[in-house]
């Protein structure tokens, strides 16, 4: 898949209603430079990064890789499920943990009752 992402770039701008000019100062170059940009069909990453910053747009996701985005989201499952399995532990454990404490109550008030009859 080809990306020219001058003209990506370009039609973020047209839809902000950004002109060269003003696009320029918000990435600090002028606006040759912009005119250049549009023309480009690939472009330096931090140059890209400093664009989508003042775009406020993510231009890195026309390169997005399809397989990794499939990976990425198994991954994001699966931590949502141990996320819900720590949840459902970190309750046993409180249950238990009050449990414990009910019994160490009644083995004390057990003790109490033996030491009393001796």
């Amino acid at each position: 898949m080809k990306i020219h992402i001058g003209e990506k770039i370009k039609a973020r701008a047209k839809e902000l209603k950004l002109g060269t000019t003003e696009l320029g100062k918000l990435i600090n170059t002028s606006k040759q430079n912009i005119y250049g940009i549009f023309k480009r069909s690939s472009i330096d990453v931090e140059v890209l990064y400093t664009i989508s910053k003042a775009l406020k747009f993510n231009f890195f996701q026309y390169y997005e890789i399809p397989e990794l985005n499939k990976q990425e989201s198994k991954l994001q499952k699966e931590l949502d499920e141990l996320h819900k399995e720590i949840a459902r532990l970190s309750s046993h454990v409180e249950s238990l943990t009050e449990k414990n404490e009910l019994l160490k109550k009644i083995n004390h008030l057990l003790e109490k009752k033996s030491k009393r009859k001796q």
